[in-house]
């Protein structure tokens, strides 16, 4: 396999070009780190499809692929393993009505504003450690937002509104959106956590907290972010995990796929959005979030007893890294295992459902761990070369600084990433 950059790549000009058009403001409807810059779909979707074909996307995060999409009149196919992540892009790519919105939102701040609702503990959701992230008054305005919520829909429009639990969720999904700043964690950091500036802030008394003035500037706000699709074409986000996902339904019906994988080992998406999921109830209690973390492409999070076992790959190259790294760090080695292993299984799934002369666009970075080099890129493309696919292009993008949310070293063992391989294989 030829796996050499382009350095005189058109569709690396092309990509810098749309990287100087305007974003949808839709894109920021809720925090998610990690995101696909929008350029990315948005370049391809354009240059290898036409109105009415369907995108699709195994790892759909917030939904960045589903929109652009959407904003050029292709339908979309997703699949997406954290709960929370699915219920963003799906509200993201919902057929609202802007009007509709700004119709609601006078109702619902008029309830709050006369709101009579009793809060009893059993309203509050399983937050470990709740308080701590929490002031009290901030839990009972969060409580009391949803009762409003819950009250808008359930009794005060009934069946007066159409795609009614759309409009709910786009309310619910608000309430997530605003939670980290109403918190006591640093909305700075990437995970949650009170850090040395929020506790000087606080004993300054510099940190002023308005938990429905903040909700009510956010509802005003998103509502104005739908107005970038027709709703000729639709999105479909599923709820699922990648690796497994039974999609021969739709065999032989894509006309692109674009995604962005999980790297190795590398930021804990999961624990990003830890408190979100937890005060949504998207998980509830610490089992499940344990439970769902390791089922995450990339997990590092393992026992001593997972492995004491390592299984290689059908692929020389890759086992022979497996095997080096398995003489410096045996968790590594199964981490890295682990990742082909189910790299292979997701790839097997896009030749499933790409029609023949498709093109796949991946943005990838290459890892370290225990200061090892990991080729993911050349080695995702030497799995892709056993489902039938070819290498059609390959090119470096170098991140902007100035956008970047994942500024960390990531663990002990991998290096902040300097430039992404924009990877693009066609099906024969």
């Amino acid at each position: 396999m030829d796996f050499q950059i382009n350095n005189n790549s058109e569709n690396k000009s092309l990509l810098d070009n749309e990287k100087k058009e305007p974003r949808l403001a839709i894109h920021s409807f809720h925090r998610y780190y990690g995101k696909l810059i929008p350029a990315i779909p948005s370049a391809f979707i354009k240059k290898y499809t036409n109105e009415g074909d369907l995108i699709f996307d195994p790892f759909s995060g917030s939904g960045t692929t589903a929109v652009e999409s959407l904003k050029l009149n292709r339908n979309f196919l997703g699949v997406e393993i954290n709960p929370i992540a699915q219920k963003i892009a799906t509200v993201k790519t919902s057929p609202l009505k802007k009007e509709t919105l700004i119709i609601l939102n006078d109702r619902l701040l008029e309830i709050i504003k006369n709101n009579d609702f009793e809060i009893c503990e059993t309203d509050f959701p399983y937050v470990q450690n709740r308080d701590h992230w929490f002031k009290d008054f901030v839990q009972k305005d969060l409580i009391l937002l949803k009762k409003c919520i819950d009250y808008l829909f359930d009794n005060d429009i009934g069946e007066n509104i159409e795609n009614k639990e759309q409009y709910k969720d786009f309310y619910l999904m608000v309430i997530s959106a605003i939670l980290r700043n109403v918190s006591n964690a640093d909305t700075m950091h990437v995970f949650p956590g009170i850090s040395k500036r929020m506790r000087r802030l606080e004993e300054e008394g510099k940190i002023h907290i308005d938990v429905i003035a903040s909700f009510e500037r956010a509802i005003k706000k998103r509502a104005t972010y739908y107005n970038y699709t027709n709703h000729c074409c639709k999105a479909n986000i599923l709820l699922g995990d990648s690796t497994k996902i039974d999609l021969s339904q739709y065999k032989d019906q894509v006309d692109l796929i674009v995604t962005n994988p999980p790297y190795i080992s590398s930021v804990r998406y999961i624990e990003t959005l830890k408190l979100e999921m937890y005060w949504m109830e998207y998980i509830k209690s610490s089992d499940e979030y344990s439970c769902l973390a390791h089922q995450m492409l990339g997990n590092d999070r393992l026992q001593k007893k997972e492995y004491e076992t390592i299984e290689l790959t059908p692929y020389a190259e890759i086992n022979s890294v497996i095997s080096n790294m398995e003489t410096i760090d045996k968790k590594s080695a199964k981490i890295i295992s682990e990742f082909f292993l189910s790299i292979e299984k997701v790839i097997e799934n896009m030749s499933l459902v790409l029609k023949s002369g498709g093109k796949v666009v991946i943005k990838i970075s290459d890892s370290k761990m225990k200061k090892v080099k990991i080729e993911t890129g050349k080695f995702m493309t030497l799995i892709a070369e056993n489902y039938g696919f070819v290498l059609h292009d390959v090119f470096l993008d170098e991140i902007n600084n100035n956008s970047r949310s994942l500024t960390t070293a990531r663990n002990t063992y991998s290096d902040i990433i300097t430039n992404d391989y924009i990877i693009i294989w066609e099906k024969k």
